[in-house]
């Protein structure tokens, strides 16, 4: 062996004696226990009822409520249930690898006489408990803690440590409101494109502003639940100071939506900074922020959040359809089954051949535009329908579609019950083209 190789394993040798004297035996009084790795505590995580972090000289409380975890100190507000839910976990199953006898020179040595963060806790028959945290040991991975009555020092896990070592706005919740947006039955939106005001009825939306259409309402539920669902990124101020600062003294977004129980929610967006946005709820003071994917939606337009389908028939409320297109005319009935089939003349024995789900199919093609208004250039396009379809309804009404040929990437279709003209990819024109059946 080389002189530096064994130099260096001597070091290494070294090394290694002195963790295991330093951390093990160090000295009599100091001797760790040989007992196996045990449950710090015997309870269940849903017995705690209160916690308390005290750190860096502030002290945050927390209660557990009928309703989840609230913030008692030092303010008082609903609280981070999974984090709180976490850390009543941790309580639950944390072990104890080590002991050491709780000596003057132990205490010190590990950090403990002035403990970095001390938390309490108590439970739902009023038993209560502390752990105040010192130093982690050569691992990094597990930390000295006293336990109660400090009469032994405990190495255990750090983890429980990491999940209590935060600020109080860690612990804050940070919904975005506590309203149930999704229920809603109203919703308003202004913002730089303008005000759109809906209503729900029977499980359909309709907008009242800027004027009276059906509603999308994949977007409009999309949109309620994207505020349901939100996140505060950050904490800013819990007061509403200087407002014209973070731009929300004119704010670019307000939002508002009410539920059928009479509860309300009501939003500004100020402005940007980052990748955030300044924002706040006006049933509450505090200034906070929101990430971008947030403010895009409620960036939402009109023409976002209109209805732009061109026709809502069920087909199984459709008896007979009546086609005019570019392979002819032709008519399909309800068959012996759900569906229809080709209407022929005279007595056939034979099962006539089925027809396209037309009807279907249009309903779920979505406008890429919808001219409630159009202009004369887009009527002209219409005047001479390339493809009309007459519905016969189960009631007996008939409604008609009438479609355009293809200008550039689009078509234009209507429906005889609106002046509003729809804007279609042109693949759409393929689709109502069907040939007749054979």
């Amino acid at each position: 062996m080389k002189r530096s190789t064994g130099i260096v394993f001597v070091l290494a040798l070294a090394l290694a004696a002195f963790v295991y004297f330093y951390d093990v035996k160090r000295k009599p009084a100091t001797e760790a226990s040989s007992e196996s790795s045990k449950p710090a505590f015997s309870l269940t995580s849903t017995d705690v009822k209160q916690i308390k972090i005290q750190r860096s000289g502030t002290a945050t409380s927390f209660e557990r409520k009928s309703d989840g975890w609230y913030m008692t100190q030092p303010r008082s507000q609903r609280a981070e249930g999974s984090a709180l839910d976490g850390l009543a976990s941790q309580f639950s199953s944390v072990t104890v690898d080590r002991t050491f006898p709780a000596t003057p020179d132990n205490v010190n040595s590990f950090g403990l006489k002035d403990p970095a963060v001390t938390v309490n806790f108590t439970l739902n028959n009023g038993a209560s408990h502390e752990l105040r945290f010192g130093s982690k040991d050569f691992s990094a991975s597990s930390i000295y803690v006293l336990i109660d009555d400090g009469k032994q020092i405990s190495l255990m896990p750090d983890s429980i440590y990491s999940s209590a070592d935060k600020s109080p706005d860690d612990f804050r919740d940070k919904s975005l409101t506590s309203v149930a947006t999704g229920d809603a039955n109203f919703f308003d939106l202004v913002n730089s494109s303008g005000e759109v005001s809906g209503a729900k009825k029977d499980n359909n939306w309709s907008l009242s502003k800027p004027r009276a259409v059906g509603g999308d309402r994949g977007k409009i539920d999309a949109l309620l639940g994207a505020v349901a669902t939100g996140q505060i990124t950050k904490f800013i101020s819990d007061t509403n100071g200087s407002l014209a600062k973070y731009g929300l003294d004119k704010p670019a977004v307000h939002f508002q939506a009410k539920l059928a129980d009479g509860k309300s929610v009501q939003l500004e967006v100020g402005k940007k900074e980052g990748a955030a946005y300044y924002a706040r709820d006006l049933s509450h003071p505090g200034i906070f922020q929101i990430n971008d994917n947030l403010y895009s939606i409620l960036s939402d337009k009109y023409i976002d959040l209109r209805d732009k389908q061109i026709t809502h028939v069920m087909p199984d409320d459709v008896t007979r359809t009546e086609v005019h297109n570019l392979n002819g005319t032709f008519a399909c009935v309800k068959g012996s089954g759900s569906g229809l089939v080709l209407e022929q003349s005279g007595d056939k024995k034979a099962e006539p051949p089925s027809c396209p789900d037309i009807i279907a199919e249009l309903g779920e093609d979505q406008a890429d535009e919808v001219y409630d208004n159009p202009p004369a250039s887009v009527v002209k396009e219409l005047a001479k329908p390339a493809v009309q379809i007459t519905i016969t309804h189960k009631n007996g009404k008939k409604s008609q579609l009438a479609f355009s040929g293809i200008t550039g990437d689009s078509i234009y279709g209507r429906n005889d019950a609106s002046p509003a003209i729809y804007k279609f990819a042109k693949r759409v024109f393929d689709e109502v083209n069907f040939p007749q059946p054979k």
